[in-house]
């Protein structure tokens, strides 16, 4: 291991290799800065990440110099460079992205990790998805090593013996803002409905957005839940003191997304951060007695089929981890599934008759639940499948679907 500065991470990249960077809030905004800072250095470069969709907002693929991104989810913050062609997205569920990210050889591996632990490891933090199915195939491994990132005795690791250059840093993890608390009648009934169908024990996973947010403060009044998620936020801080969460249980995630006060409280938390193999395989999800799964989605048409990507004909997300959640939900015994949205968006209905490029096919489609109802579509006819959600469409709009 050897002990270097910010600049010595571009010195021996060449045209051609194949770097790693972390995405989600493992991203590490020096690594981003030395790119925009010596352009010329890593010409020729085609950087790897898994940039998660409302947490990641910079633009690699924009930089200065002759670098390209490969990246699994598109969003918003990459639609410059996708238009240009400097990032590629190769859309997959977050299951497959492990897999591939576990047997692909990177020339270079960057990572963000905590100080050495007095074993000599170096804690992957926050952020435990990807870099530990990385950094065994890596020629070369680099670290940026950050005082402010949480060591975390749960969390994967990398020994610091296997580094081959360390550059020490003290610099704010990405974050974000405390969440402003707003009136949303809709939202707040679509939780309240969402609450009644979680039964106390069940193992929950939700994902990011402010529906699923809302859903798990809504479980407040639960009791022995237990987590298996791909992702954990500050609501989930909220149910450990308020006792909802069995601190006896495995409760597993592979990445916290939140500010500062939560990034401290982890190390108490009691959670086993693993990578992405684990939080997404679907044969410990399918073995999980009563797995809950809770996503939202920008769209559903009549069939139960969701939209997860487009919005105005712009693909602004991915499906993320959502197809291997709800398939685990689909397996697991006493298992459920819930897609929970608002009906309408800018008055427009998010019930929509058919949808032309569906993210998830209808098939995989349990219950559905909007601030109007619950649609429990698991073993209807196509026929019923249409009544029950247009039942939970806004009244507005429930003559129009049914007409179509």
């Amino acid at each position: 291991m050897r002990i270097g500065y910010p600049e010595d991470v571009l010195r021996g990249m060449r045209p051609g290799q194949r770097v790693y960077f972390q995405g989600g809030p493992g991203e590490c905004e020096t690594f981003y800065n030395l790119l925009r800072d010596n352009p010329g250095l890593a010409n020729g470069v085609e950087l790897w990440s898994c940039l998660i969709p409302g947490i990641n907002q910079l633009d690699y693929g924009a930089l200065p110099g002759d670098v390209t991104l490969r990246t699994f989810m598109a969003s918003t913050a990459l639609e410059a460079s996708i238009a240009t062609g400097r990032t590629r997205v190769t859309p997959m569920p977050y299951s497959e992205i492990a897999a591939l990210m576990a047997a692909t050889e990177f020339d270079v591996a960057v990572l963000h990790t905590a100080p050495p632990d007095r074993a000599g490891n170096c804690s992957f933090g926050v952020a435990c998805d990807m870099g530990p199915l990385v950094w065994p195939n890596a020629r070369r491994k680099i670290a940026f090593v950050n005082s402010q990132m949480p060591a975390l005795e749960d969390a994967e690791s990398i020994p610091a013996d296997a580094l081959d250059l360390v550059v020490e840093i003290n610099a704010p993890l990405l974050s974000a803002r405390p969440a402003i608390a707003r009136s949303n009648p809709a939202l707040a009934e679509i939780s309240r409905l969402v609450a009644g169908l979680v039964p106390d024990g069940a193992t929950i996973q939700s994902g990011i957005g402010d529906t699923p947010a809302a859903v798990m403060t809504a479980l407040r009044l639960h009791r022995g839940l237990r987590v298996h998620s791909g992702i954990i936020g500050p609501e989930y801080r909220q149910l450990c003191d308020a006792g909802v969460i069995d601190p006896s249980a495995e409760n597993v995630t592979g990445v916290a997304w939140g500010d500062e006060a939560f990034y401290k409280w982890l190390p108490q938390s009691g959670f086993l951060f693993r990578s992405a193999l684990v939080t997404h395989d679907h044969a410990a999800l399918s073995a999980i007695d009563g797995f809950v799964s809770i996503g939202s989605a920008l769209e559903v048409d009549l069939d139960g089929a969701l939209n997860l990507e487009w919005r105005a004909g712009r693909r602004i997300s991915s499906v993320g981890g959502a197809p291997d959640y709800m398939r685990g939900a689909a397996a697991s015994r006493g298992g459920l599934s819930i897609i929970a949205l608002q009906s309408t968006g800018g008055g427009a209905s998010r019930i929509v008759p058919k949808l032309a490029t569906p993210s998830i096919p209808a098939e995989l489609a349990d219950i559905i639940v909007t601030e109007h109802g619950v649609a429990r579509l698991k073993g209807l006819s196509q026929r019923a499948r249409a009544e029950a959600i247009i039942a939970i469409a806004a009244p507005e709009h429930r003559g129009y679907l049914a007409r179509r």
